[in-house]
């Protein structure tokens, strides 16, 4: 990463350009406290950010990022800035068989339908539901579901991730599916221990995950990621669920 910066006394606005390499391509990230100078650079196709002051009165609007200071402005944070810019996944996470990232368009042709499968998995199914997903979950909240794919053999062999919690608002809620030829592997684990790793990195609050009662299996999973049982859900139309709770 190499920066150009520029400066006008007379406006006392600052403008620094970044170059950032992504898979072996140089991009460029402009980072200004001038509306002018982030206009110029949404115009030109480059990736942005805007540096706000608390104290100033200024249009930020036209870039999706903003920040208080340059050293906010890490490797990671500008590789982010540009892959959104571009529609690239952001990469969440690696572990030592699975490599975690989020969806991208074409994944919906690796994805298999499952009798199990609930309303909420057709949005990985079709393109215009998973571009939705994409623009909306992943570009607003910058977490979501994201997919598993195995090293070795580059399959997306499940998926995992973390949503916004129905159960309680103060935290997220963990969410995970091997597809079957994966199962009783460790998959499961493996990447729910990552995703486990990402929430403390990069959230505040306490992850919940939600369990069928009779889904032993799950529930011994969760007990060994260091969940905790603290509420039974019953139902006289359906299962009974227990919601788990892990803290940071």
């Amino acid at each position: 990463m190499w920066i150009i910066r520029s400066r006008r006394p007379a406006k006392e606005y600052m403008k620094a350009e970044y170059r950032v390499i992504i898979e072996g391509q140089s991009h460029s990230v402009v980072v200004s406290d001038e509306t002018e100078a982030l206009l110029a650079a949404e115009a030109a196709g480059k990736a942005s950010v805007g540096l706000w002051h608390r104290n100033q009165e200024q249009d930020l609007s036209m870039t999706g990022y903003v920040v208080e200071s340059e050293r906010a402005l890490t490797q990671e944070y500008l590789e982010r800035v540009v892959r959104r810019k571009l529609g690239l996944p952001w990469r969440i996470a690696e572990t030592e068989r699975l490599f975690i990232r989020e969806f991208q368009m074409g994944d919906e042709k690796r994805i298999p339908q499952e009798p199990e499968d609930r309303e909420g998995d057709r949005v990985f199914y079709t393109p215009q539901l998973l571009k939705e997903y994409i623009r909306c979950q992943y570009g607003f909240f910058e977490y979501g579901i994201w997919a598993l794919v195995e090293r070795q053999s580059k399959a997306i062999i499940g998926k995992a991730g973390v949503s916004q919690s129905l159960e309680a608002a103060d935290g997220l809620e963990l969410g995970y599916h091997i597809f079957r030829p994966y199962r009783r592997k460790g998959y499961g684990r493996e990447a729910c221990a990552a995703v486990l790793r990402w929430c403390r990195d990069e959230t505040e609050g306490p992850v919940y995950t939600k369990i069928d009662a009779s889904n032993e299996a799950s529930i011994r999973l969760a007990e060994s990621l260091g969940f905790r049982l603290i509420n039974r859900r019953y139902s006289e139309s359906g299962p009974i669920y227990d919601l788990y709770e892990w803290s940071c």
